[in-house]
């Protein structure tokens, strides 16, 4: 698939798994997405998944966008706290589309709790609380991590979201 059909994609408002060797121009084309969804005023979250990524495209990691912090899974109530931070409450109604860069260091347990939050901050059901998502990266890069004494940590792909986005 070219750059082009990529993008193509992408502007259709389907959520998608954007993925290519290092080099192949992910960055690159979400840096276009992302500008496309502006001169459109179309509500875009930029997050990655490190802060260094986060820079590359002009956003903030997405522990510190969803006000996960580094949780791993949380309570019903805590998650009703998270959604209803000010900050994160506005984040949310603000967006359309969801971005998150190097989706490989991003364990399952995270986009689980991230999409959990999502939900009650948009308060829809549907995965990503109805936000068009874009999770790019290459699984044969960098793996997710842990903290000493967590369990290992799985691949985002085996998050219960990620199968329900299709």
């Amino acid at each position: 698939m070219t750059q082009k059909e990529a993008f193509e994609i992408l502007k259709a408002g389907h959520s998608v798994y954007l993925t290519g060797a290092a080099g192949s121009g992910k960055t690159y084309l979400l840096n276009e997405f992302i500008g496309f969804l502006r001169e459109q005023r179309i509500g875009v979250g930029v997050t990655a998944s490190t802060g260094i990524a986060a820079t590359h495209l002009g956003g903030l990691t997405i522990h510190s966008w969803a006000g996960i912090n580094i949780a791993r899974s949380a309570s019903d109530q805590e998650i009703q706290m998270m959604a209803s931070n000010r900050r994160v409450a506005k984040r949310f109604a603000k967006t359309d589309v969801l971005i998150i860069d190097e989706i490989s260091m991003l364990d399952a347990a995270r986009l689980s709790l991230v999409d959990r939050v999502a939900r009650v901050a948009k308060g829809s059901w549907e995965p990503f609380g109805g936000m068009q998502t874009v999770l790019c990266g290459d699984f044969f890069q960098l793996p997710p991590i842990a903290k000493t004494g967590e369990p290992p940590p799985q691949f985002a792909y085996h998050a219960p979201a990620w199968k329900e986005l299709n």
